[in-house]
């Protein structure tokens, strides 16, 4: 019996298509409850702050499927320019299929607030509506 839980919890997993994820557009909330866009294009994500407009780039690189890293590559927040060549390890928990993915972050082996949270995939028309 224990046997074929195991079984259905990897193929459970197995079934979670995540390359979806890899490219396109989406936003998402921070901690602060500031909307933040995201388009992911290749080896970048291009995040942007609409509240206290700032803009950051960053280098990603997909470990597997669903797991990746981003580490800080460029920003206009002089408070942020200290966090440069940063690392921030990402996994995507859950996907909602079309809609997004619940994601969890993984901030130096720290459980820190707005460490999970909800990445909501949108169009190209939405995003740049919003931008």
């Amino acid at each position: 019996m224990l046997f074929c839980i195991f079984l259905f919890s990897v193929s459970a997993h197995a079934q979670t298509d995540c390359s979806i994820y890899h490219k396109g557009y989406f936003m998402y909330t921070d901690t602060m409850g500031n909307t933040i866009l995201v388009h992911r294009l290749n080896k970048f994500q291009f995040e942007y702050n609409r509240k206290i407009k700032v803009k950051t780039q960053f280098r990603i690189n997909w470990n597997n499927d669903c797991e990746y890293t981003i580490t800080q590559a460029i920003t206009n927040s002089k408070s942020r320019k200290k966090y440069k060549n940063s690392v921030t390890g990402v996994t995507i928990s859950k996907s909602d299929g079309d809609n997004g993915y619940y994601y969890s972050c993984n901030c130096k082996g720290e459980k820190i607030k707005g460490s999970e949270g909800f990445m909501k995939k949108i169009t190209k028309q939405e995003f740049y509506n919003l931008y």
